[in-house]
């Protein structure tokens, strides 16, 4: 029983092709359905008659040609009926359930390896993908486009799964970029730690004229969770409120001060906790709750990384977090008092970008033009990844769907059958070609980002290496969009010209994604400009 569910198996390269694939084959089914009930179905049987007797005719006399009419006749029906039960008549079911996707390295569900079926892939898709969606109909193939689907899923699992499991750098670089704080506690609380420590530390600073260390560079003290400031100025400020979670301690300074000053003797609930306490506690300190706010999923991947150790990992993480908040965390929050500082949040924030300023004005202009175009191009990147397998899904869909009437015209020859085989296959290896360059796109990343550096996700999010970003957008744009082109189009050398319709439409369809990710330039553009 579990081999002959092996061969049921059907693997897809994407969720939506789950979905996809039963569709086409459904409709081909109902095409095929009123072909055949028309008569249309025997139009390439009259047409082998009639060629094999005319010509015959015309080139030999009478009773030859009526000889090698009857021999051709003859071996075109015999060929004609094993191509239509081969490879026309759809009458191999489709199970439900037995079309599977697996994802390399990680899957949505967070086990490595497992497979996911269709109607059970934990996705929105399952609100469609139902056993109910064809009228309980189940979908019918020809054996032999069934068995194309089940090979040609089986190469890409083999090739895929033989490609080494990289961290998908852009995917990473957009959770952490989007990530923002959930819990409105913890949000508050934060903006009251930059009221009440971060904001007159970096007022302590300027206005002292501290110096920084030659071990710590000028951007530590951009953000809330400074290493400069937690070794000195969080030492010795204290909350200047109650802190939820710190239990008041005469053993502390600022706690003992508040009950000196309290005349009726009444033990608050909450202590006040030094700056430092406050943002490092391990249970209830600022810095943990932020931690805790990040999915599993990013520690787990970071986790693969042996270039950090985990403090810098999470605290490079929490300060992209904190950037993602922007103007509503480093605006603070005035909970009664107010402290005068002398320097505003324009400051707090152009402080990380002050190592991205020595760049574009020490460097060329092309370097700060390649900063920009590497900014405008991304969203165009995004959208043609995202969209990829939509595009392969719905081709495959629509070749499904059309395929009866090609074979009608092609009276049902083996050379149509062999052209409509290898443009499915071809359409399908897009999941490789794809999961190729993403491999590519991540080492590429890796390389240039200086992924065994201390200082990673920094290197990552601020983009020290401009003009090779921007190469590697483009590079990555241009495989995406080309490649599955061009491998259609090498096709063509072994004779299948058929494939030429395929790549001309996977052209226009990836000219569509990047379209709607230049809609994205332009508001971005837009925002610039303003």
């Amino acid at each position: 029983t579990s081999t002959i569910d092996e061969l049921n198996t059907m693997s897809t390269g994407s969720f939506i092709e789950m979905f996809m694939t039963t569709f086409g084959w459904h409709l081909y089914e109902i095409v095929w359905g009123v072909i055949s009930s028309t008569g249309l179905a025997c139009l390439p049987f009259f047409a082998v008659i009639i060629d094999n007797v005319v010509k015959p005719i015309e080139s030999q006399e009478a009773k030859a040609a009526a000889v090698t009419s009857l021999r051709r006749v003859e071996i075109d029906i015999i060929r004609l009926i094993i191509m239509m039960m081969l490879a026309v008549s759809p009458y191999m079911t489709i199970q439900y359930g037995a079309i599977s996707y697996t994802k390399a390295c990680q899957t949505e569900s967070g086990t490595p390896g497992s497979t996911v079926t269709a109607g059970n892939s934990g996705t929105r898709f399952d609100e469609i993908f139902k056993p109910n969606l064809l009228n309980n109909q189940e979908a019918k193939v020809p054996p032999w486009f069934y068995i194309v689907m089940s090979v040609s899923g089986g190469i890409n699992d083999a090739v895929i799964t033989r490609l080494p499991c990289e961290i998908n750098m852009r995917q990473v670089e957009y959770e952490l970029s989007t990530i923002l704080i959930s819990d409105p506690h913890l949000k508050r609380q934060t903006q009251r730690f930059v009221t009440e420590c971060f904001k007159p530390a970096v007022a302590d600073f300027y206005n002292n004229h501290r110096e920084l260390p030659d071990s710590i560079d000028v951007t530590d003290i951009a953000w809330p969770g400074s290493q400069y400031f937690n070794n000195n100025f969080y030492q010795t400020e204290y909350a200047k409120h109650p802190v939820s979670g710190f239990e008041f301690d005469t053993n502390r300074q600022s706690d003992n001060a508040h009950a000196t000053a309290n005349q009726n003797n009444v033990t608050p609930q909450n202590g006040y906790p030094s700056c430092h306490e406050w943002w490092n506690d391990s249970s209830v300190g600022i810095r943990e709750g932020l931690s805790e706010e990040f999915p599993a999923s990013i520690w787990d991947r970071f986790g693969t990384m042996a270039f950090s150790s985990s403090d810098e990992l999470e605290n490079a993480a929490i300060r992209e977090m904190l950037r993602n908040e922007g103007k509503s965390i480093y605006d603070g929050l005035n909970v009664g008092g107010s402290t005068t500082i002398d320097i505003g949040l324009g400051d707090i924030l152009s402080m990380s970008a002050l190592d991205l300023a020595g760049d574009v004005f020490g460097g060329t202009a092309g370097t700060a033009g390649a900063k920009v175009a590497e900014v405008l191009i991304q969203p165009a990147v995004f959208m043609v990844k995202q969209m990829a397998p939509y595009i392969q899904a719905t081709m495959l869909m629509a070749t499904y769907f059309l395929l009866p009437w090609v074979l009608l015209v092609g009276n049902y020859s083996w050379s149509t059958i062999k052209t409509a085989t290898i443009t499915i296959f071809a359409i399908k290896f897009w999941t490789t070609i794809w999961a190729v360059t993403d491999f590519l796109d991540s080492n590429l990343q890796q390389v240039i980002l200086g992924a065994r550096d201390s200082n990673f996700i920094h290197e990552m999010l601020s983009h020290q290496n401009w003009m090779l970003d921007s190469i590697i957008d483009l590079l990555v744009l241009a495989l995406y969009m080309a490649l599955p082109y061009y491998f259609l189009s090498i096709l063509g050398w072994g004779g299948e010209r058929g494939a030429s319709a395929a790549s001309s439409a996977s052209t226009a369809a990836g000219n569509e994604a990047k379209g709607a990710g230049n809609q994205g330039t332009e508001m971005a553009k837009n925002a610039v400009t303003k």
